[in-house]
């Protein structure tokens, strides 16, 4: 799967306090933060963001583009009906996120815990999910034209309502997973996981 990559521009290194005085988050590197702030209404974009504890931050409204973060703490935010594009999540907390009805395109996930997500009726286009704990997360009536799992955890996570005819689970830990009837047609995995949903249907499989 080909992702564009975000197409960034950095002018220098900034704190979001100078950001927020100068009415924009854009074009530059942001690392660390102490202070307790609100962002809203605005766009994150071409931005570096290492270290950055999003728990004290309250976010209303904000758009990501063109945005690379590094172990940042984004969990339990709320990115519901937003846009986000060419962003890329590198050893990062995301648990609970919520991304109801986001829009999210050209979009890499990579070491992170995303366990508690919240992606019902979200549109994708080209997300590349790798190495991430996504448990107890839930993807209901989601509307997929590109995704990619790589050594996923599924545990307890729930696909219903959403066409993933094609999509590869086979090197990802499918144990406790939820499909629907809908959800699991057309889709790949290895044999030992076939056992378990085939067992998950009531079929015994006999060599």
């Amino acid at each position: 799967m080909k992702i564009n990559k975000p197409k960034m521009k950095i002018y220098g290194n900034k704190t979001l306090n100078e950001c927020l005085k100068e009415g924009e988050i854009s074009n530059c590197e942001i690392n660390g933060n102490k202070d307790v702030l609100k962002l809203s209404d605005l766009t994150i974009d071409s931005c570096l963001i290492k270290n950055v504890d999003f728990t004290n931050i309250d976010l209303e409204n904000v758009n990501i583009l063109d945005t690379i973060f590094e172990n940042c703490d984004l969990s339990n935010t709320n990115f519901n009906q937003q846009f986000i594009s060419r962003v890329e999540f590198h050893n990062c907390k995301l648990s609970g996120i919520s991304l109801i009805d986001a829009n999210m395109k050209d979009v890499v996930i990579e070491e992170t815990n995303m366990q508690y997500a919240n992606l019902n009726n979200a549109i994708i286009n080209n997300l590349l999910i790798k190495k991430c704990d996504l448990s107890e997360s839930s993807f209901y009536e989601v509307e997929i034209k590109n995704i990619e799992f790589q050594e996923v955890k599924f545990y307890h996570t729930e696909f219903l309502r959403t066409k993933l005819e094609g999509v590869d689970f086979t090197d990802s830990n499918l144990n406790g997973i939820v499909f629907d009837n809908y959800s699991m047609k057309g889709i790949k995995v290895n044999m030992l996981e076939c056992r378990y949903l085939v067992g998950n249907l009531g079929v015994e499989v006999v060599d």
